[in-house]
């Protein structure tokens, strides 16, 4: 991903079988020539795509969505209701009344121009809201935790079959290691939310922890998540 001149990794996952096709965040606004790449790689067909579920509204998750449904317009969207008015452009996405735009006003003027119209252009249609607790009957089973503080809406997915926690940004893994949320992007109030939230992963049994910003951890990550949360 290029976003704001800087290049950096992050991890959409993809979670398929024979009957649907998830896709959990979309990247930037050129994320989609990375994601097509990384479903042939998988043998899954781009065209196969039929959701779309949003863990939270940064620009960097739902920046992609737009490129995917105009080659896919059949795709549904899908995120909490909570974050749904501030992806349909009915709200302002909440990092442009954060901290955020300190640094997109500390760019070259022509920059902060393109970065702020990249942002004009996001807003999509989300088809269906989730709940906290809810379980979408999908590819063995996916239930939704809403995890709130890095946005209000902010969820996580957590993967029955393969006792795969989908973190989004509630977790984040740096120099090998899980970590909790990134309080830079947050107020004060904001960060302790984020970080009480980390409590309802404990009542899951996890394999897997795949981190929007990091990619996967699996090292015991129940008692690294429980030391985390407090």
């Amino acid at each position: 991903m290029n976003i704001m001149g800087m290049e950096r990794t992050i991890y959409p996952t993809l979670i398929y079988d024979d009957n649907t096709v998830i896709l959990i965040d979309a990247g930037a606004t050129n994320s989609l020539p990375g994601i097509k790449k990384a479903m042939e790689e998988a043998s899954v067909p781009f065209e196969r795509l039929d959701k779309i579920i949003v863990t939270h509204q940064d620009i960097d998750h739902i920046g992609g969505i737009k490129c995917i449904l105009d080659e896919l317009p059949e795709v549904k969207v899908l995120a909490h209701e909570e974050d749904k008015p501030y992806i349909q452009g009915e709200k302002k996405l909440v990092r442009l009344n954060s901290n955020f735009m300190n640094r997109i006003n500390a760019l070259p003027k022509e920059e902060q121009i393109k970065i702020l119209e990249m942002f004009k252009n996001v807003p999509v249609k989300v088809n269906t809201t989730l709940t906290d607790g809810e379980k979408l009957p999908y590819c063995g089973g996916i239930i939704v935790i809403h995890t709130p503080g890095h946005t209000p809406g902010h969820i996580c997915l957590y993967h029955e079959k393969t006792k795969t926690l989908i973190a989004g940004d509630a977790m984040n893994i740096i120099e090998g290691q899980l970590t909790g949320p990134n309080k830079q992007t947050m107020n004060e109030e904001d960060a302790k939310i984020a970080l009480n939230s980390l409590k309802k992963f404990t009542e899951y049994e996890i394999e897997n922890v795949i981190t929007y910003h990091g990619g996967l951890f699996n090292d015991k990550p129940n008692k690294k998540i429980k030391e985390l949360s407090g």
